[in-house]
């Protein structure tokens, strides 16, 4: 939530950055009639989640993110929290043409076909329009953190709902003061992205409308909050998933026949003895080759062969590096193809290289391997020799020949080969590049020869990569340090 002005007798905003608790909140409505919200709490779609399998459902309340960020009752939606970044929740609308979105469609036309049919009825009835104004008292208690008690006494206060029962039964109620109390206290709630939504509403005329923009306008003031509240808790849930997600591995472990083997055969692999006297004792010794086994064996997550069991300890990270493995598939692609295509040699070469690689990712975009690579490189050739011509243009220069535009498709065509020479260097420069980040924990590098013109790419990848990685060492380093160990003991 923004810092904005508040209603007399709110708490400050340093009120609200000291709680992160966000209850359960019902939506009684006082009355009979058919209620706005659902009984059930109000869910959330999980964004920018690689939630899968075994791990917390796609759809979840913000109840259940408060208890897991606090609680950590749920190891792997905790996981989440605290390794995305990108983790927010987003409404849950359910699918076209399914049976619970004419459900919920017609319960929303019913509600306000009653509440239109009362009002326009002489003289006025207020049954529904008890049940609305309910609804929206319920709906700014959700907009508000428990601390703000002032806030939620002043909103009782004002609906209150025995008063306006009164001004019911005396055909005195008057919908237009309360909604401008509604409009204000939610513009002062508010963030400032939604000043432009919530000054829509002062714009309808419509009493119907108007309540109902209201009652929108709140499930997303809602949802700005729970998004709000889960980036404050993240440093905490950081913190605690750590240990938390240690002491349950643990646990595990000790209940389980070998809970390592596939992590152990993981980081045999890439354990490098040469040039080392056998067995080795030394600590330092130990945690360098740690480091460097390691960083050689996340790189793999990136390129898994799914004929091998996955390591135990990535396991909950495993949708996350086969999709960190895509993007790094499409970016030694594109990176090949920038390589390969025409360079005119102009001043505008920088421009072209630029506009050239965001057509390139655009049309890769579904693309993860090579078969899929196959069937997409004839278009990429097409493109590539179109956006040539029209640079060439552009410049005065002379039109590509026939035979040139016949190379170019050679050229692109021959990247199909995973083992083309291009495909291969870029490669190879890409994953020495993302070891020398996993290894030095970051900092200051220097990309790599040929890689410049995805320099944002390549950087936001390592990123990530080292985001996740530094979490599962976090938690996992123990048992990582005794594996080698164990393995540089051997004779």
């Amino acid at each position: 939530m923004g810092d904005r002005e508040k209603p007399s007798g709110s708490e400050s905003q340093d009120d609200k950055g000291k709680d992160n608790r966000m209850p359960s909140q019902p939506m009684p409505t006082g009355s009979s009639g058919p209620s706005f919200f659902a009984n059930e709490p109000i869910q959330f779609r999980v964004r920018g989640s690689t939630i899968t399998g075994a791990s917390p459902p796609k759809f979840v309340t913000l109840e259940e993110i408060m208890k897991a960020a606090h609680g950590m009752q749920n190891m792997a939606l905790a996981h989440e929290i605290a390794v995305d970044q990108d983790f927010k929740l987003e409404p849950f609308e359910p699918p076209d043409n399914s049976y619970q979105k004419l459900v919920k469609e017609t319960m929303h036309k019913a509600y306000f076909d009653i509440l239109r049919e009362e009002l326009n009825s002489d003289p006025p009835e207020y049954k529904q329009a008890l049940v609305l104004l309910e609804d929206v008292k319920q709906g700014l208690f959700s907009i508000l953190l428990p601390r703000q008690t002032r806030i939620k006494e002043m909103i009782e206060e004002v609906l209150d709902t025995e008063f306006i029962k009164q001004q019911a039964e005396n055909n005195s109620l008057d919908f237009n003061k309360y909604a401008n109390y509604v409009i204000d206290l939610m513009a002062k709630l508010a963030a400032p992205a939604r000043d432009e939504m919530i000054q829509d509403i002062t714009k309808l005329t419509d009493t119907v409308d108007i309540f109902r923009a209201i009652l929108e306008t709140l499930e997303v003031l809602e949802l700005d909050l729970a998004n709000t509240l889960i980036a404050m808790i993240r440093p905490h849930v950081q913190q605690e998933s750590v240990a938390y997600e240690r002491t349950k591995f643990d646990e595990m472990l000790k209940v389980s026949e070998d809970g390592l083997r596939y992590t152990r055969e993981w980081l045999q692999r890439h354990i490098d003895k040469v040039e080392l006297t056998l067995p080795v004792t030394d600590t330092n010794v130990i945690r360098n080759v740690t480091a460097q086994t390691l960083a050689k064996a996340y790189l793999e997550l990136l390129e898994w062969d799914n004929s091998k069991n996955y390591p135990e300890t990535v396991i909950l990270d495993k949708p996350r590096f086969t999709e960190l493995g895509t993007q790094v598939y499409r970016l030694i692609c594109v990176t090949s193809l920038i390589l390969l295509s025409p360079s005119c040699g102009a001043d505008q070469q920088g421009q072209h290289k630029q506009r050239l690689k965001e057509k390139l990712f655009i049309i890769l975009d579904n693309t993860s391997n090579d078969i899929e690579l196959k069937v997409i490189l004839p278009s990429v050739a097409e493109e590539v020799i179109l956006m040539t011509e029209q640079l060439l243009e552009t410049l005065n220069q002379e039109p590509l020949t026939s035979e040139t535009k016949e190379l170019i498709k050679t050229q692109i065509l021959s990247l199909r080969d995973p083992e083309h020479r291009v495909r291969q260097i870029v490669r190879q420069r890409v994953l020495e590049f993302l070891k020398m980040i996993l290894v030095c924990a970051g900092g200051s590098r220097q990309i790599p020869v040929g890689l410049s013109a995805v320099t944002a790419e390549l950087t936001a990848v390592s990123g990530t990569l080292l985001r996740y990685v530094m979490h599962n060492k976090a938690v996992f380093t123990k048992h990582y340090l005794d594996i080698v160990e164990e393995e540089l003991s051997k004779s």
